[in-house]
Parts: C-alpha cells; structure tokens; sequence
C-alpha cells in the first residue's frame, strides 16, 4: 500500500463508504493531465482574446471599407452628374455657335470678326428690338464656364434670333453695314463744317466723308432699288438706294458705277468703285442718307464712330 493512494468517498447522508486507490504512477497521470487541461484552457483563453482582437481590428477594416465605399459610390453619382453636366454645356455651346452663324448671316456680320451688332436705335419696330443699346451677348465675346449662364446666354441668344427672324425683311432693308470694308475714318461729319475749298465760310455737310483709296469698292448697306444711277455735278458720279419704309442713302464721287436705275441689290452687294469725281478734294467716298425726304446722319443706323 505504500505506493498506493487511497480515497474515500463518504456519503452525507452516512450511505455506503466508498474508496478509490490510485497508484503513484495513476497520481502523476492524474497531475500531468490536470496540468494538460489547465494549459489546454489557458490556450483556449487567449485564443480567444486573440481572436477578439483580431475580430475588432477586422471590423474596423471593414467598417472604413464600408465608409470607402459610400464615398466612392458619392463620387460616383458627382462623377456621373458632372459628365452629364458637361455634355449638356458641350450640346450648349454647339447651339450657341449655330445661333451665332445664323445670326451673322442674318445681320450680314463677318463671322470673322468679333460678333457684335451694328443695328442702332431707329423709329422701326425691328430696331427697337435690336438696337445699340441692347446688343446680343454674343457667347464669343466672354469667357463662360457657369453651366447656368451657358444656358441664359442660349435662351437670350435664342430670343434673338427669332425676333431677327421675325424682322429679316427690315432688318434686310436696315442700312447698318459700312459702305466701304476697309478700317473707316471720317474725314468730315454731318452738319455744318468750314468751306472745304477754303475761306471762311460755312455750309451743311449732308453726309459724311471716308477717306479711301481711288478704286476702292463701294457696297450698299442695305438691300432696297437704285433709284439714281448717273452724273451729278456736285456729287459726281452717284448712286441712290431706296430701301423702303422711307430710308435713302446716297453714295458719291464714285469713279465708276456698277449698278443702275431699277436694279434690285441685296445687302452688301458691290455696286461701285469710289473715286474723285464731282465738287471733291481728294478721293473718298461721300455717303448720306434720308428718311421720309429729310436729310439725316447716316451714321445713325450703324456703330461707326469717327475714331473707327
């Protein structure tokens, strides 16, 4: 018995008495797995505080993935909204630019030139709309990048375009051009000026005086029908377009006319070659204008100043 251990299992209710004898060697098994089982649960305990931590690292990667996401998706939605943003403004300026065209094509504008209106503030309900006052804003003429003012600058492009629509005849009709396309200088403006062949005295001017070289090409500045064609001994060689609803102009000291009486000529037609001829100084070109039998500044119809 003495390498033998012995246990007594005593009921507490004074039952049968019962005894287990374990050997020395059975004892180390039963401490060996004692201590097994206690590793075996420390193990297990910080297995699972390791996974716990893992398992909260993990969840905060994935809660930022998550995070990640939305604001990917958010960038997205932007990312989509500015391409279709983009598109419309590119659909936008396309428009603008046809309008444009169409306009100057209208006006009789050079689309090589800055867009601007020439058309001034008559008695016409045309002019009324398009006057100098209140000149398109050509898209060209501005650096845009708002997409909203894009698409006023469209809408306000648009309503001109169909009040120049609605108005092309008078428009037509309008003198708003420059008789001559070369850089303009007036020599002598409308009224009353000192006696250009000397002395002191002082007599009307009923036009005004661009100086230019002999030859140079004479354009009417609205559509109407030659009503004069010929020699005059003041104003030399001459030509008078009626344009309708009242207006005349009158363009003299020409070197040689290409248009005669009766001839119907569009806005800008060539329909003579300036000169020197008749009471003149120099060559240049004598351009006047009427309305209703009055004499009037012709250069009250277009932009032209006398610095341009």
């Amino acid at each position: 018995m003495k390498n033998k251990y012995t246990f007594l299992m005593i009921p507490p209710d004074h039952g049968p008495t019962r005894q287990f004898q374990v050997t020395l060697k059975g004892r180390r098994l039963v401490i060996t797995g004692l201590c097994s089982l206690g590793l075996l649960v420390i193990s297990l305990f910080s297995y699972t505080l390791y996974l716990s931590h893992t398992v909260g690292s993990q969840q905060a990667q994935l809660a930022a993935m998550v995070q990640l996401e939305q604001e990917n998706e958010v960038k997205d939605q932007e990312i989509a909204r500015l391409k279709e943003e983009s598109l419309q403004v590119t659909q936008d300026i396309s428009q603008i630019q046809e309008l444009e065209l169409k306009l100057m094509s209208i006006l009789n504008l050079d689309p090589s030139a800055t867009p601007s209106f020439s058309t001034t503030g008559t008695k016409s309900t045309a002019s009324a709309g398009l006057s100098r006052g209140e000149a398109a804003p050509f898209a060209s003429q501005a650096v845009i990048s708002d997409p909203e003012q894009i698409s006023h600058e469209l809408n306000l492009l648009q309503d001109y375009y169909n009040l120049a629509l609605a108005y092309q005849e008078e428009i037509e009709h309008t003198p708003s051009l420059a008789p001559l396309k070369i850089p303009l200088t007036v020599a002598s403006e409308f009224g009353y000026r000192r006696n250009p062949f000397g002395g002191y005295s002082k007599e009307f001017h009923n036009g005004v005086d661009f100086p230019c070289d002999y030859g140079t090409e004479v354009y009417a500045t609205a559509a109407g029908v030659v009503s004069v064609s010929g020699y005059d001994r003041v104003y030399g060689y001459l030509i008078e377009i009626d344009h309708g609803n009242g207006i005349e102009t009158i363009y003299g000291h020409n070197s040689r006319l290409l248009a005669k009486v009766g001839d119907k000529v569009e806005k800008g037609d060539l329909i003579a070659y300036s000169g020197n001829s008749g009471r003149s100084t120099g060559s240049h070109l004598h351009y006047g204008a009427r309305v209703n039998g009055k004499t009037v500044d012709p250069l009250q119809f277009t932009d032209f100043t006398k610095e341009q």
